[in-house]
């Protein structure tokens, strides 16, 4: 049920964003990569300092507002379990997200991220069965602007629901 209000809420902004678009190279669709840490920071679930990696397809409305779909790596742990580890831990997380940007010149701009996703949570064990988590995230983030296609980004997000923090650099292609 979760999934398929997800997977509406994306159809309906991704088929209303060109409505609500300014004519001009700020609006239009792009992919982006990312790559850094993630920390865990729950009671019930061992902390941890992962590396992380990320994907993203998007559609920028205007200067102002974007529609973002993404999924990420939360943690790589390859043993678990063979030390006598029974904790859950997050693995990988896809969600959609709305984002909001303050130009501060022709280049920069600061943005925040609001949106809702599923988290994979893994177990160390193989008795206990994986679950999966609807968690909310939040972000906030600033972008460099390197001519019309490219730009680059630092970002902090948090998972709400899995204590999970991840702390990325990015690079975006616009279309």
């Amino acid at each position: 049920m979760q999934n398929r209000f997800i997977a509406g809420a994306l159809v309906a902004l991704l088929t209303a964003a060109p409505a609500f678009a300014t004519q001009g190279e700020s609006s239009g669709f792009y992919l982006g990569a990312n790559i850094g840490k993630s920390t865990v920071s729950s009671k019930n679930v061992d902390e941890d300092n992962d590396p992380t990696f990320g994907f993203a397809a998007g559609y920028q409305v205007n200067k102002n507002l974007g529609v973002e779909v993404f999924t990420r790596s939360l943690s790589f742990r390859i043993f678990d379990g063979l030390v006598g580890d029974s904790s859950y831990y997050p693995d990988t997380h896809y969600g959609v997200s709305v984002l909001g940007a303050v130009p501060l010149n022709e280049q920069f701009s600061i943005y925040g991220r609001a949106g809702v996703g599923r988290t994979t949570m893994k177990s160390a064990r193989v008795s206990k069965k994986d679950y999966k988590e609807t968690d909310p995230s939040v972000g906030l983030g600033l972008s460099y602007a390197l001519g019309r296609h490219w730009s680059f980004s630092l970002e902090a997000a948090r998972f709400t629901k899995t204590d999970v923090t991840t702390v990325t650099a990015g690079a975006q292609f616009k279309f």
